[in-house]
């Protein structure tokens, strides 16, 4: 957590108190600024940004892995994502997810939160609760509509149905089917569906954009600016998008 600590002591803009999004998925869905038909990666994270809740993905991946860490430091929730999965479908679920976490305090100072792997399935409380509340946030419900296919352009074609008709967004819906019963083949063929649809790239880009925009890497001190390159390595600029 020594990275979500050097994050916080660089944040631009300090927000001296952390919002906690409700702890009812839904209703931090239907607070959440969002510009197009459905719930998308950026709005979630965005959302935790302007909350004081910094989301901070990993380029120097740890060792072990995990998918996601949620811990406080600073006295702020902060939320590191350890893989480099670029399919923003799949990075909503997994931020939500830890914001799931963030929501109902399931983690606490020098008590961290660490999910390992998304591909089988955890069946622990606290886990299945932070499933349910991600698939609150960002497909409105308690369940994931029925999707299946005999391939991977069937599964895209049928999300991009319900997309439609429900308003959630496709590739979110592919990868929390493979969410439901996860093993690596469903996640290789959710990975394909999303490549069918051309949504299957950019979640980094977007996560790094809004990391420039809170964190100002300038002003951190030596130390912390040796931590951040764990960010995405070598400091770059990117013009604020949003």
């Amino acid at each position: 957590m020594r990275i979500g600590a050097a994050v916080v002591r660089s944040l631009r803009y300090t927000v001296p108190n952390a919002t906690i999004p409700p702890p009812d998925g839904l209703a931090w869905r239907n607070s959440i600024l969002h510009t197009g038909p459905s719930v998308t990666m950026k709005d979630v994270a965005r959302d935790l940004w302007h909350r004081g809740i910094p989301v901070i993905p990993l380029d120097v991946l740890p060792t072990p892995n995990f998918q996601g860490m949620v811990g406080i430091v600073e006295d702020r929730p902060v939320i590191l994502l350890g893989h480099k999965h670029d399919e923003p479908g799949r990075l909503a679920f997994v931020v939500s997810h830890e914001a799931g976490h963030v929501a109902v305090g399931d983690c606490a100072p020098d008590q961290p939160v660490v999910d390992e792997e998304e591909e089988i399935q955890d069946n622990d409380l606290i886990e299945r609760r932070a499933d349910q509340y991600a698939r609150r946030v960002l497909v409105g419900s308690d369940t994931t509509p029925d999707i299946d296919g005999a391939t991977p352009k069937d599964l895209a074609r049928r999300a991009a149905e319900l997309e439609r008709s429900t308003g959630a967004n496709a590739s979110t819906l592919i990868f929390a089917w493979a969410r439901h019963a996860p093993s690596s083949a469903n996640y290789q063929t959710a990975t394909l569906a999303v490549k069918a649809l051309y949504r299957h790239v950019g979640a980094r880009k977007q996560l790094r954009e809004l990391f420039d925009q809170h964190v100002d890497l300038t002003a951190a001190t030596e130390t912390d600016r040796a931590l951040l390159r764990c960010v995405y390595g070598e400091p770059e600029r990117h013009e604020a998008t949003v």
